[in-house]
């Protein structure tokens, strides 16, 4: 059903469409010049990897910003895959539960299937990040910092090269705001990205990173995660009834 493109013409024109989950697990979906998809195959790495090269060749963007920051341009697809098998499906399954908890009123013009697209890609911008860095089992550095917080900027720019909607872009790009309007990348008089939406992803990423095990730290408990958060709602950070559905999902979910 699904292609082994062994050619190498082949692999260099193959094209990221999106993502979708499968048992709980998440892959790439590929397209190649023929139009025929592709889901994975024994050359998934290959894949990956000439996805991720066309998508760099196709916005100069990408590049300046590699330079800007001295970053060495390589494609880490050890952190794709474990993302992809980890964090942004924990993510997904997370905005989706908080979707599903959030009463119609606050939800109106959200779509449920932007929500599941932006979620599952919102951290492919980390393939390019410095592996030293990602997995820096210490406090990172101002300057470190600086270059861990472009991923969410580098994962638009990558994005933005393949047929995925601006509102899907928006949520990759902005998945690091809060409700303050003080995270990153910095907003514009210009920028307005759903307020709603984006406290969705962000929340669901920050309460997924929390109950997974990093370098860094152990695996916080649930409890604990929650009480991290709240926080934020009282620092006006995040919206009180997104706060409330996670809470819902939450104690749904660990029954």
């Amino acid at each position: 059903m699904f292609p082994n493109l062994s050619q190498k013409t082949k692999r260099e024109n193959i094209k990221l469409l999106s993502a979708v989950q499968i048992s709980g697990v998440t892959f790439f979906v590929y397209k190649n010049e023929d139009g025929k998809i592709c889901l994975k195959s024994g050359e998934e790495e290959k894949l990956q990897k000439a996805a991720v090269k066309k998508m760099i060749s196709l916005n100069p963007r990408i590049s300046k910003l590699l330079e800007r920051y001295r970053i060495k341009p390589s494609i880490d697809t050890k952190t794709l895959k474990e993302l992809a098998g980890g964090h942004m499906n924990e993510t997904c399954k997370v905005a989706m539960g908080i979707l599903s908890m959030l009463a119609e009123n606050i939800k109106i013009g959200i779509n449920s299937g932007t929500i599941k697209e932006a979620s599952m890609l919102h951290d492919l911008g980390k393939v390019l990040i410095p592996s030293k860095i990602l997995n820096k089992p210490a406090k990172l550095n101002k300057k470190e910092r600086k270059i861990m917080n472009i991923h969410s900027t580098l994962g638009y720019e990558l994005l933005k090269t393949q047929n995925i909607k601006e509102e899907t872009l928006d949520l990759v790009k902005y998945h690091h705001q809060n409700l303050k309007h003080d995270g990153y990348p910095i907003l514009t008089d210009r920028q307005h990205p759903s307020d709603i939406g984006v406290q969705i992803i962000s929340t669901a990423d920050k309460y997924s990173a929390l109950r997974e095990t990093r370098v860094y730290r152990r695996k916080l408990s649930r409890i604990e995660s929650l009480l991290i958060l709240y926080k934020e709602v009282l620092e006006g950070k995040i919206h009180k009834e997104v706060y409330n559905a996670l809470l819902g999902y939450a104690a749904q979910f660990d029954k």
